[in-house]
């Protein structure tokens, strides 16, 4: 009897307990509904196809995970497809401060923009994408250069201490039928003082045609450059330039002298002009552009600062029926666009121009006919002002016509007609990838209008 009233004392006590717990539950849910933020707010942002979200909350210091609206984040890419014959878009991945360590690639398909495809994360952070036949066979590829840290030597202390970081290289290949993963990837190729700053995919040392190419792929590590070639199986080491003093900003890779071949233009971080090596089929030379003079350089920084340095037909005069006449054109931190041209009588590079300041850190310059009058507009961008500007060669000077500002962080830009309308876009690297098209007829009273924008992107080619 009395382990009956036992267990029946339990019993109530089991029901008395649930009963509660289920009360409490109904309670919160009441409280929610009562004291819950009114009908239509709090609602997550929409998002449309190209992954930006409709009331612009992207925040380009935050993983893509951590993001408003992570739907926008497409979690799985078709099978790389390059396009052999139109242009793509490729970047590293990265939004202003944070980096996913893959590459991105961005087509124009079936009337839209859009990034068709990413790589697994490989590291990669900084300019060391590019795109180009790089193994011969007739087919580009994108090719990505990374850098991994090693160690750090110390030596000397206080005022005297110095901190020597040491980096290892390796290479990866993607080519059509590739998915995330690398279709090939070099063993390390040995450890520099310097990273990897930028690489580009180009016939270096003349040795090929235009049927057959014949393209070596270079790579700026810091203070020095380092050229390779493929061999069938792997890169095989063919050549470096010294160690300098400065800092290599950027390289490019054109015919400079307007002589049929082409040359490795150097963009001296810290010098008064590019520095041009070419290679005569039995050895390298170089020589440095004219020096800008003093007045125009950066005063905060004291010195001249280039950045980039491209090899652009910039004002539009034809040598030869075949030759465009090119031109060097550059920008960096003294904040101006900077023209250089080969003087066939002297046979050295001369400063033809140097525009007003135009704002702060000329980050990013290129050429194209962004206007389909077939006559190139030289592009530059001021990363302080976030501000683009359109310089147009006529009357013997460059003028600047046109400008379009907007937020992001500028960093990068290419110039390319990458929707093959017969017009060349402006593809930027700020806050993202933005691409703009040029509206109207005139470049005085026309206009640069944002057609594209990805939160992810930067450091950008165009090929």
């Amino acid at each position: 009897m009395r382990k009956f009233r036992e267990l029946k004392l339990i019993g109530l006590v089991t029901i008395l307990a649930l009963s509660l717990f289920f009360i409490s539950i109904s309670f919160v849910e009441a409280q929610k509904e009562g004291k819950g933020k009114p009908p239509g707010k709090g609602k997550p942002p929409k998002c449309n196809n190209n992954g930006i979200c409709e009331n612009d909350e992207y925040n380009s210091t935050k993983s893509p995970e951590e993001q408003p609206c992570p739907d926008c984040w497409h979690k799985s890419y078709d099978p790389l497809e390059i396009d052999q014959e139109g242009l793509q878009i490729a970047c590293t991945g990265s939004s202003f401060l944070y980096s996913s360590g893959k590459v991105y690639q961005y087509k124009f398909e079936d009337g839209a923009y859009t990034d068709t495809w990413a790589s697994d994360n490989i590291g990669i952070t900084r300019r060391n994408t590019s795109i180009g036949d790089v193994d011969n066979d007739g087919s580009k590829e994108i090719t990505a250069v990374v850098s991994n840290f090693v160690r750090e030597e110390i030596s000397g202390k206080g005022k005297n201490r110095v901190v020597t970081r040491y980096y290892d290289t390796k290479i990866f290949i993607f080519e059509t039928g590739s998915s995330g993963p690398p279709s090939w990837e070099s063993p390390y190729l040995g450890e520099s003082t310097g990273y990897v700053r930028d690489t580009i995919i180009a016939d270096i040392d003349n040795d090929g045609t235009a049927d057959n190419p014949d393209n070596e792929l270079i790579i700026l590590k810091g203070k020095h450059v380092e050229v390779y070639e493929w061999t069938g199986n792997g890169f095989q080491f063919v050549w470096s330039t010294p160690e300098y003093d400065y800092i290599i900003f950027t390289i490019d890779v054109g015919d400079a002298d307007n002589d049929g071949k082409n040359e490795l233009v150097l963009a001296m971080f810290d010098i008064g002009a590019p520095i041009i090596w070419k290679w005569d089929g039995e050895s390298w030379s170089s020589k440095t552009a004219e020096l800008i003079p003093p007045a125009y350089w950066n005063e905060s920084l004291d010195f001249l600062a280039i950045d980039y340095a491209r090899v652009r037909d910039a004002d539009n005069v034809v040598n030869g029926p075949d030759l465009l006449d090119n031109e060097i054109i550059g920008g960096g931190n003294n904040n101006r666009l900077m023209v250089w041209k080969y003087n066939e009588a002297t046979y050295e590079y001369d400063s033809v121009f140097i525009s007003e300041d135009l704002g702060g850190f000329n980050h990013g310059v290129d050429a194209g006919d962004i206007d389909g009058d077939l006559q190139n507009e030289v592009i530059i961008g001021a990363a302080q002002a976030m501000t683009i500007y359109v310089f147009e060669y006529s009357g013997g000077s460059y003028h600047n016509v046109n400008s379009v500002t907007f937020e992001g962080g500028l960093v990068d830009l290419a110039v390319g007609d990458i929707n093959d309308d017969g017009r060349d876009e402006i593809a930027v690297a700020a806050g993202g990838l933005r691409i703009f098209e040029f509206k109207g007829t005139d470049l005085n009273s026309g206009y640069l209008e944002q057609a594209y924008h990805n939160p992810y992107g930067s450091y950008l080619e165009i090929k």
